[in-house]
């Protein structure tokens, strides 16, 4: 037992004061600064110290020493001995955790007399402790309810330091610290949920604003840092079936193709048969042989899926290097990625009903109206080219007896291989659109009306395989600008000629307003 000393002149006055500085200081950090300040004096210190279990490992948050040369004693090297010793002698025992009270002899020996734990913690400060003049070291943890949040340590050169008045004192005043310590920690922590749904919320105008998918992305990734405090992550996502990385933040930017080599080599490891998505978040811990890869110190991933009606169809994977503790973000990284799947959801329905607006729904190639957009902007950038493009009107010869004798759904069958196969014929810059019934447009993109263009047009029309069928096509073809300057002028030009071709004998290519 701690032995008696006639130094230790606390008084009720003095604990009660420096509750009621403690109390008064907003900042966790300052409060627990005031009470190892006080702690030299009114425990008879040379070094006082307050360590934190935050992300399951001690912080030092708050030290006061006697000169300057103690004060960075104690984070500079206390973190790699006494961290160990107090993890294994308080961390997981919690309610039953107990002053610890060592001593130390003239030559350095250390014996333990309060508490139960690990002996001859501290034989690897031997000279600095001697330096210092060490001779007893008090280990103090602070509890609530049951809950370890931190350990208050004092050095003192007295060799009768700690007596009995000293840890009377201790035991009324830590439950009362701690109570200070877990009171300031639910303050913080409702700050910072406050803080991070604000940020979600003004958040959610943004990403409603996105227009496109990618900016969606990179809009979510720089509020994911903001939010969620985040260093670093990128998007897994699914496109055609096949998983890749998408839009980087933070110091990933940089290392991108570091790391699509490492999800490559990854899903090659674990996911032969291709690549299975999260569908709830996981955490997931790297190995050691998984990190050596790494740009940086990367320790876990937290995957969190991203789904939308069709299922999930990303994962936003954040990157932890020990920094954070993700986990404890989990409600607002939840809200966050709801409010991310529905602007993603809503930013691809719209392309869907974009896509239906401008797309054939028999053939899949452009209608009308997607074609009117699309020439519109091909004439401006062949006129800015001082180009050329050639606008071709085809229509299918005998379509009408095949739909009469054969039926309609065989109809729709033709006209879908007179699709399919156009496309295929033409050049991945050409265009090809069906504007109604059997009547299909086709633009040559930077071409002229000549020998070779007539050669394309022909392997056009003969690669079009409609014999099956029974059927034809005939062509009208127009030049622009050369014959007509707007899109008005180029169809009613094409259509005359197409005219000319039905009236003399059909299956023709007609360049010019008469045929001999």
């Amino acid at each position: 037992m701690p032995l008696q000393s006639d130094s230790n002149s606390l008084k009720p006055e003095d604990i009660f004061g420096l509750l009621q500085e403690i109390h008064h200081e907003e900042d966790l950090e300052g409060a627990l600064r005031i009470l190892t300040k006080r702690g030299l004096d009114f425990f008879n210190s040379t070094i006082a110290g307050i360590w934190l279990w935050q992300d399951e490992k001690f912080q030092s948050l708050a030290i006061s020493a006697r000169s300057e040369t103690q004060q960075k004693f104690l984070p500079d090297v206390l973190p790699t001995v006494f961290h160990t010793y107090v993890e294994r002698s308080v961390a997981g025992q919690a309610v039953g955790a107990q002053m610890m009270l060592h001593e130390i002899d003239d030559a350095g020996n250390e014996t333990q007399l309060v508490g139960s734990g690990r002996t001859n913690c501290f034989s690897a400060w031997r000279e600095i402790l001697q330096e210092f003049g060490v001779r007893r070291i008090l280990s103090v943890p602070l509890i609530h309810f049951g809950q370890l949040l931190g350990v208050l340590t004092l050095f003192s050169d007295d060799p009768v330091a700690f007596d009995d008045d000293s840890v009377y004192w201790l035991e009324q005043l830590i439950p009362l610290i701690s109570s200070n310590v877990y009171e300031q920690q639910l303050r913080l922590a409702a700050l910072d949920r406050e803080q991070a749904l604000s940020l979600l919320l003004r958040g959610t105008e943004i990403l409603v604003k996105a227009v496109s998918e990618v900016q969606l992305l990179a809009e979510a990734g720089e509020m994911a840092m903001e939010i969620l405090y985040l260093e670093a992550g990128f998007f897994h996502m699914e496109e055609v079936g096949v998983w890749e990385l998408r839009a980087p933040f933070g110091r990933l930017k940089q290392f991108e193709s570091v790391w699509k080599e490492w999800i490559q080599k990854d899903k090659q490891i674990n996911y032969p048969l291709g690549y299975v998505p999260n569908v709830v978040p996981t955490l997931r811990v790297l190995k050691e042989n998984e990190q050596k890869d790494m740009p940086h110190l990367v320790k876990r991933i937290l995957i969190q899926p991203i789904s939308t009606y069709c299922g999930t169809v990303g994962e936003l994977w954040l990157i932890d290097s020990g920094m954070r503790d993700l986990e404890q973000t989990q409600e607002i990284l939840s809200a966050f990625v709801r409010m991310l799947s529905m602007a993603l959801e809503t930013i691809r329905q719209r392309q869907e009903l974009k896509h239906l607006a401008t797309t054939d729904r028999l053939t899949g190639i452009l209608n009308r109206q997607g074609f009117e957009q699309r020439v519109l902007g091909e004439m401006a950038g062949t006129l800015r080219r001082g180009s050329a493009f050639l606008f071709l009107l085809l229509d299918l010869d005998g379509f009408k007896n095949l739909n009469d004798t054969q039926g309609h759904p065989i109809g729709d069958l033709a006209l879908r291989h007179m699709a399919q196969n156009l496309q295929k014929s033409v050049r991945q810059e050409d265009i090809v659109a069906r504007t109604g019934g059997d009547e299909f447009v086709v633009i040559l993109t930077d071409l002229k009306l000549g020998s070779n263009a007539m050669k394309l047009m022909e392997r056009i029309k003969n690669n079009l395989g409609l014999e099956k069928y029974g059927l034809g096509i005939s062509v009208g073809v127009a030049e622009f600008p050369t014959e007509a300057k707007d899109y008005e002028s180029l169809y009613k030009v094409s259509d005359q000629r197409l005219y000319v071709g039905k009236q003399n004998g059909k299956g023709l290519i007609v360049t010019e307003n008469t045929y001999n």
